[in-house]
């Protein structure tokens, strides 16, 4: 009898993977990224005058928004999903430095952190004068600040990186990203290794402690001759992989087109242009001569991928609109592009993120001009399933 049933088995087994291995190529040949249908009615203004704002869910529930205004860094609350906001709370801020490029990241053992980039005045409004260095002497920082009652107080800041002291060597736009492990990742862009060119790579920091202690700075991803730029990771429904967003400009053409980049376990070295783990995030790859910068990247309930990017058919970021498309779980093949904003004369619509309010509901913002108030505007998307054809 066992005799027979082994060969049962032996028949058995590679018929049920036959039929899975048919089942998988299915499912993966019917999918249809989901599609966001924006609705008009929820558009609503968290910030006037603010800039490159950041929303996430806090572990008491509510909803935490992140921005910087006049140089300083802010934080706002809400009770009830972003229809209402509580008064501002002032994060950082320091006369001599903008500090900008905010993002927080709730983490599942409690704190919340805040991330920035500290860029000095001086370097700003001289970032054109080569000759006058050696009158520098602050750096860029990427710094962070941790709140231990979901936002309602800071701590000091403190610092995870320093670049250099110049336009050209700074460090820009972190972004974090917490494992399941607990380990917390931050991905920022980096001119520092590269003091003599024009080219910036794509590093980031480690800390296995909640944010107490930092790993050095280690290179992710660089396209040698070219500017790999801001950064955003996100982890996708396997919770092993991490895909990383970032502006290309290496891509098609000389514009910035947005890119994924895979980091996943066992597979280490600096991602290259030419790395597998590098791909053009859209289906429908753009006219090389536009421009598609600042993409932001968040893995929505059912596993699938929204990416968001600013677009200026001109090449020249004149008059820039916020595009969102959907992916499947890999972080591939972007599509149903969809504008959330309304399209206002004279409004560019800059530094959008994402923010994945539950399973059906998704929150794009933006800095732009809307009902003529320029500042931080919010607008909620429904996440409906896509139609599969038949074939």
């Amino acid at each position: 009898m066992q005799g027979n049933l082994s060969m049962l088995a032996r028949i058995v087994r590679p018929g049920l993977a036959l039929v899975w291995s048919i089942l998988i190529l299915i499912v993966a040949a019917g999918f249809a990224p989901p599609v966001v249908s924006w609705e008009p009615e929820t558009l609503r203004l968290v910030q006037e005058g603010a800039d490159y704002a950041r929303m996430a869910r806090l572990g008491d529930g509510r909803v935490g928004c992140a921005y910087d205004r006049g140089g300083r860094l802010y934080f706002r609350r809400s009770a009830d999903d972003g229809a209402t906001w509580e008064a501002p709370v002032l994060v950082n801020e320091d006369p001599e430095c903008w500090l900008t490029n905010a993002e927080i990241l709730p983490t599942r053992s409690g704190p919340l952190l805040y991330f920035w980039n500290e860029r000095p005045r001086k370097a700003v409004r001289m970032q054109r004068e080569r000759a006058a260095k050696a009158e520098l002497t602050r750096p860029f920082l990427i710094r962070m600040a941790r709140s231990d009652d979901h936002g309602r107080t800071w701590s000091p800041p403190r610092t995870l990186y320093e670049g250099g002291t110049t336009f050209q060597d700074g460090c820009w736009e972190p972004a974090p990203v917490e494992l399941p492990s607990g380990e917390i990742q931050v991905y920022f862009a980096n001119e520092r290794p590269f003091p003599t060119t024009n080219e910036q790579e794509i590093d980031v920091l480690r800390s296995v402690d909640g944010g107490s202690t930092w790993s050095p700075a280690e290179a992710f991803a660089f396209r040698r001759g070219r500017r790999d730029g801001m950064p955003v990771p996100a982890l996708l429904a396997d919770g092993r992989r991490v895909a990383v967003a970032i502006e290309d400009d290496g891509l098609s053409g000389d514009r910035f087109k947005p890119s994924i980049i895979l980091r996943e376990p066992g597979r280490d070295g600096v991602v290259g242009g030419d790395d597998s783990r590098r791909w053009g995030a859209l289906a429908e790859p753009l006219n090389p001569s536009w421009y598609a910068g600042a993409p932001y990247l968040r893995r929505l309930g059912d596993g699938s991928t929204a990416i968001s990017f600013q677009e200026d058919r001109s090449g020249a970021m004149r008059d820039c609109r916020l595009v969102v498309c959907t992916g499947d779980a890999d972080a591939r093949g972007f599509t149903n592009r969809s504008y959330p904003f309304p399209d206002e004369a004279g409004s560019k619509q800059l530094w959008g993120s994402l923010f994945v309010k539950d399973d059906h509901t998704i929150t794009a913002v933006v800095t732009g001009a809307f009902r003529g108030v320029r500042g931080v505007w919010a607008v909620d998307g429904r996440i409906s399933p896509a139609a599969v054809p038949n074939r």
